[in-house]
């Protein structure tokens, strides 16, 4: 039987939305108005959403001017790091056993599809491709709860600026990272779980990288 949702949880999914795709980023008002406009609903079930979505961490309340997206600063991003390896890590472990040879050759294109998007300045793209290839894996663990999890936890990056580091320094980052992601599918494709749980969770989400996300 199908789960009931209330409509508090139909406005919290619109939202986050919202924040999932970058429309919404960092220090982005979120209005009250707007969203009782675009789905026709009352304040009552906005409300009680925006201050779910503030109890998740995802947006902050300020007096007398309403709820913002919560921006990632250095101490939040190195705390979501130490949650975010273990999980996407253990993500990993368990998808293992259900990626295909098709699933593998998705990883790859989308590494190679970083790739030109890093050398041709598409940041943006860059990062929705990036989270499309954390999410391809993850999406196929079997565990809800632990897809649940990173997906609110990725909420924290999306609609990352770059525009305070210079673009060479960007690009041998974006470049570096991009290796650990054609690590992951090699260790994924061998079938190395341990050591691409180890490896998520050690190298490509280590904390001392953590600092990169609150720029």
């Amino acid at each position: 039987m199908e789960q009931y949702r209330s409509l508090k949880d139909h406005v919290y999914d619109h939202i986050a939305e919202f924040i999932d795709s970058g429309m919404l980023g960092g220090g982005d008002k979120v209005s009250e108005q707007q969203i009782c406009d675009a789905l026709g609903v009352s304040r009552t079930p906005v409300r009680e959403a925006l201050i779910q979505l503030a109890g998740d961490g995802c947006l902050e309340y300020l007096p007398r001017k309403g709820f913002r997206v919560k921006r990632v600063d250095d101490e939040s991003a190195r705390e979501i790091y130490e949650v975010l390896g273990p999980l996407d890590g253990r993500a990993a472990w368990l998808a293992v056993e259900n990626l295909t040879k098709d699933d593998y050759s998705q990883l790859r294109f989308l590494c190679d599809s970083m790739d030109l998007a890093i050398e041709k300045g598409l940041l943006k793209k860059y990062d929705d491709l990036q989270h499309e290839f954390h999410n391809y894996y993850a999406q196929r663990c079997g565990n809800a709860r632990v897809i649940g999890y990173i997906t609110q936890l990725n909420r924290f990056f999306m609609k990352r600026e770059y525009e305070g580091v210079d673009a060479e320094t960007t690009r041998e980052l974006l470049r570096k990272t991009n290796e650990e992601h054609k690590e992951i599918v090699r260790l994924l494709s061998a079938g190395e779980r341990d050591r691409v749980q180890d490896y998520i969770r050690d190298v490509h989400w280590r904390v001392d990288n953590s600092s990169f996300v609150a720029w």
